[in-house]
């Protein structure tokens, strides 16, 4: 019997070794070789993702130590969090970073047509407690999307403020929250001055303005960037902040809430690939999406907005949003105080 078992070893040695020289022979090998190499490659890129989040994540919790950071919890939950309510995981989202982009991946996660915010399901869950809500949000995978705080200046300046282009008369409501408070921000006057619509906004904020010339180059219905910059930072001393350009630790509270998983725009497409296949969501991470182009471009053409703004200016808003830069890791171009 065991002459046999021996026999039958060394035919199937051979086999195997007649397999693997005939497959060399006819390039299998190399084809193997190429799988293997592509498997590799993938676990390694895979590791450095998750060793990029967690950098990130420890750069925030570091940088919480250090800084007195401003958040609103209450608004951080009740605005701008979204919940996975199958995937135990949430995110909190920003004007001016993805948040369309989120709330379109919501819709598809919770299967719900509407704006995920109205979801019955986080109705339910205000209802309860506040301590409770605040230790179910604490309980699950938090996640968070950045990107440069100055260059989501310039992406509000560009889409709210019509890249300095005039406002249509006809849409009171963004006149109403945009281009009226800019104005008055910046001691302009809105063109039609006997509007029904300027007036009710001057009596709301018991302001009076000066009568002006029609001609008169402070009559406007836009404002230029550093106008724009000079309204936000107003809005900070006046305490009048838009959402638009908050700080992220008012809108998502990165001290209280330690997000796991931090996104950043420059590198979003790595980053959702990997947390939705991680976490199994059925939303396409490329859902959405804008055109794409080189991120190194566009950020040098963002910040050309800042070429002619005075020094002083400059210095206001880096002081509102030194915080958020030196939690998420983002920096000034070397000549960004250079004036011209």
């Amino acid at each position: 019997m065991m002459a046999k078992e021996k026999i039958l070893t060394v035919i199937v040695c051979g086999g195997v070794i007649f397999t693997l020289a005939f497959m060399h022979h006819q390039g299998f090998s190399a084809v193997n070789v190429t799988a293997y190499e592509g498997f590799g490659k993938e676990r390694m890129a895979h590791d450095y993702i998750e060793e990029r989040f967690r950098s990130r994540r420890e750069r925030v919790l570091k940088t919480c130590q250090t800084i007195d950071n401003e958040e609103d919890i209450s608004c951080s939950l009740r605005e701008c969090i979204l919940y996975f309510w199958k995937y135990n995981a949430s995110v909190c989202t920003m004007g001016k970073v993805g948040s369309g982009n989120w709330r379109s991946h919501a819709q598809t996660a919770n299967d719900v047509s509407g704006h995920p915010m109205f979801d019955g399901r986080r109705r339910e869950l205000f209802r309860k407690p506040w301590q409770q809500v605040i230790d179910y949000t604490k309980s699950l995978s938090r996640w968070i999307t950045v990107r440069h705080p100055l260059t989501r200046l310039v992406s509000c300046y560009q889409d709210k403020f019509r890249n300095g282009s005039d406002f249509p008369e006809r849409k009171r409501n963004v006149l109403q929250e945009f281009l009226l408070p800019a104005l008055l921000s910046n001691n302009l006057v809105f063109k039609d001055q006997e509007s029904d619509i300027w007036k009710e906004f001057l009596d709301k904020r018991k302001r009076a303005v000066e009568k002006l010339d029609p001609e008169d180059e402070r009559v406007r219905l836009s404002v230029t960037f550093t106008e724009f910059l000079k309204h936000v930072a107003n809005t900070y001393e006046e305490g009048r902040i838009d959402r638009h350009w908050k700080t992220y630790g008012r809108l998502c509270s990165p001290c209280f809430f330690d997000y796991e998983y931090i996104a950043r725009t420059e590198t979003q497409d790595q980053d959702l690939e990997y947390l939705f296949a991680k976490f199994g969501f059925p939303s396409d991470p490329y859902k959405a999406a804008k055109v794409k182009e080189d991120i190194g471009t566009k950020m040098k053409r963002d910040f050309r907005y800042y070429d002619n703004v005075p020094l002083e200016l400059k210095m206001k808003i880096y002081n509102i949003y030194k915080a958020d830069m030196e939690m998420f890791g983002y920096h000034l171009p070397e000549d960004f105080w250079k004036t011209k």
